[in-house]
């Protein structure tokens, strides 16, 4: 019995960081389209 509770306590766990995530997503500036190809080291467009 302990199993499942400790099953269905760790996947509550986990949903919770999950909203905690997205809730801290929405939080921040909206990303730019070209953010990840600089993050990658590319070159501008010129």
């Amino acid at each position: 019995m302990l199993d499942v509770i400790y099953l269905v306590t760790t996947l509550a766990l986990f949903a919770l960081v999950g909203l905690l995530a997205k809730g801290v997503e929405k939080l921040g500036p909206p990303a730019r389209a070209a953010a990840a190809h600089e993050a990658r080291g590319g070159e501008e467009r010129r």
